[in-house]
């Protein structure tokens, strides 16, 4: 589950961050600005820096608190889900808002001595600094999915995220300030402090309301975008999209929980006693074979002792696990059984 959680972070920090940047040269062109507020060597050099360092010091987070009291993954989920793409497209939309209104902010402030060349100059290093220092407020969210980072846990487990902050904000004063180093990143003329006061608030103001988000997705804006994405999922030509075929596992899976659910024709697993009553327990967990019932016991493995002529009902468990292990198990006992009775 922590692999699981660790590749969904990068999917959710690694996907709006870049998109960010490309969008940000698209739509400065379409609401008719004569410069892109980015140039192509910021743009390398943000993927580089945010790839190599915050990125990659998501993958070693620990583990989040209350995991393991989750219920198990839907089996075919998949990796990059509902959550993952809505997150991916509302980051987006934040950062390119703030870089354009923070370029446009810069060329209409800046003084009237400056000349065109300078303007454009200090209005894009100001760009430039308002994506980085967004994301690292945005990394600051991404620790943790859905549990807000108002909270003390936030400055423990994960040192290594604090420390790619840090380097990545010191690259940045760096390349603003250092000569030559700016002259190559299109920053010759530095930044002015207002401007850096822009910057840090555009860096809380995404680090805040990402973090309403994580609070308002379930209760409100789940419910809107499961229904949209589900749409557009089924009115998307085949070629376009990727349905896993079905194998024989999912086949077996499907039929154990008809047999559970009550549900369909009611077809029992290759096995099972038709006599036998097999009363709902749970959609995936616990299922009767022959006149042996398979109760999974606290460790993960089936008792040693044979239970004769019990159904799941009558276990009192609400919910059991039945592998393929266990299944074979489980008949080796039934067979005992009934040789030890003749």
């Amino acid at each position: 589950r922590r692999v699981w959680d660790n590749l969904r972070k990068l999917l959710i920090f690694n996907l709006p961050v870049n998109f960010a940047q490309g969008f940000s040269i698209f739509w400065s062109y379409v609401v008719g600005f004569s410069n892109a507020p980015l140039t192509a060597i910021q743009v390398l050099y943000v993927n580089m820096v945010t790839a190599c360092t915050m990125g990659m010091s998501l993958a070693v987070e620990p583990a989040e608190p209350g995991v393991m009291n989750r219920p198990p993954r839907r089996p075919g989920k998949r990796l990059l889900g509902k959550l993952v793409l809505w997150r991916c497209v509302f980051v987006c939309v934040i950062l390119v808002v703030l870089v354009l209104a923070m370029y446009k902010w810069a060329l209409d402030t800046l003084p009237d001595e400056y000349d065109d060349d300078k303007r454009l100059n200090k209005a894009r290093a100001e760009a430039f600094n308002v994506l980085v220092f967004g994301e690292i407020g945005y990394c600051l969210t991404t620790r943790f999915i859905k549990m807000s980072t108002f909270h003390p846990r936030v400055f423990v487990g994960n040192y290594v995220i604090f420390l790619t902050m840090a380097i990545t904000a010191g690259m940045q004063v760096f390349l603003t300030y250092t000569p030559g180093v700016q002259w190559f990143f299109n920053m010759p003329d530095g930044m002015d402090g207002i401007q850096w006061a822009r910057v840090i608030v555009c860096m809380v103001v995404v680090y805040i309301v990402v973090e309403v988000e994580k609070q308002l997705v379930d209760p409100i804006m789940m419910p809107i975008i499961r229904p949209c994405f589900g749409w557009m999922h089924k009115h998307t030509p085949k070629f376009f999209r990727y349905d896993a075929p079905e194998d024989e596992h999912d086949k077996v899976a499907k039929v154990r929980r008809t047999s559970l659910t009550g549900a369909g024709s009611g077809e029992l697993p290759p096995g099972a006693g038709q006599h036998h009553t097999t009363e709902r327990t749970s959609a995936t967990y616990g299922v009767a074979i022959g006149r042996v019932s398979a109760v999974r016991t606290g460790s993960g493995r089936l008792p040693d002792a044979a239970v004769g002529e019990v159904t799941p009902a009558a276990t009192n468990v609400a919910d059991v696990k039945l592998t393929l292990e266990d299944e074979a198990k489980a008949k080796r006992k039934d067979k005992n059984i009934q040789l030890a009775d003749s």
